[in-house]
């Protein structure tokens, strides 16, 4: 696996209580299979488990890190959805009279104090837990097949994109609808640069900057700056 298996939690206590609450609504608002849920450091391992429960939806193993058929109709469903949520929230601007509402369509239960600026798009957006004041510019694309968990006060620069989905590496493989997903974890008062690309199953600190233009593969830790394809730790900023 090119990524590595990340999770090492967020400290910020408001950031984890939002993503409760919104794990409870995505379970009235979806049916029953919609069941998203956090990964755990024994679901995210490169190779799918052999030992696969009989009730185990595609869903929940698309949540859960392991290899899942992107074709299923319960997954198929929420993609739809998500598409022209997105294509409406994109024919709207911060300045329309619909915008808040056209965003929390887009990202159930997206707290008032976030905003994003069109175009976006993403995957299913019930898979988006921003905290407060987290502010993401001009076309930003979150694909959150896994969880893609935002602290509070973090900034997205334009044209960033966070990927949790991951194709096999094996080609006969690849020409099946099969893929796997890992989450993607970015601290409270971050700063990501403009261009800055976010590889599956990262997890960036608190108070981390992220230069313009990286390609983020691997971990990086709280209080630092970081910069480069790959990008690397330059200097500690605390």
């Amino acid at each position: 696996m090119p990524y590595p298996d990340t999770h090492s939690p967020l400290t910020e206590k408001d950031t984890t209580d939002q993503l409760e609450a919104r794990n409870m609504k995505e379970e009235q608002t979806f049916t029953t299979d919609f069941l998203p849920t956090t990964a755990t450091s024994d679901e995210t391992k490169d190779s799918p488990s052999t030992d696969i429960p009989e009730d185990l939806t595609e869903w929940k193993k698309m949540r859960s890190g392991m290899m899942y058929d992107w074709t299923d109709p319960v997954i198929d469903r929420s993609l739809k959805r998500s598409r022209l949520a997105c294509e409406r929230f994109n024919c709207s601007g911060i300045d329309h009279d619909d915008y808040r509402e056209a965003l929390e369509n887009m990202i159930p239960g997206v707290l008032q104090s976030v905003t994003i600026l069109p175009p976006f798009h993403c995957d299913h957006g019930n898979g988006l837990h921003l905290g407060e004041g987290v502010f993401v510019n001009y076309n930003a694309m979150f694909l959150d097949a896994a969880d893609i968990t935002i602290g509070s006060h973090t900034l997205i620069g334009p044209n960033c994109s966070l990927y949790t989905p991951q194709h096999p590496i094996d080609y006969l493989q690849r020409r099946q609808t099969i893929e796997s997903a890992h989450p993607i974890k970015i601290g409270a008062d971050c700063w990501l640069g403009g261009n800055v690309t976010v590889c599956p199953g990262v997890t960036i600190g608190d108070r981390t900057v992220i230069g313009a233009g990286s390609v983020v593969t691997h971990d990086i830790p709280s209080d630092c700056m970081a910069a480069g394809n790959p990008c690397k730790v330059i200097r500690k900023l605390r």
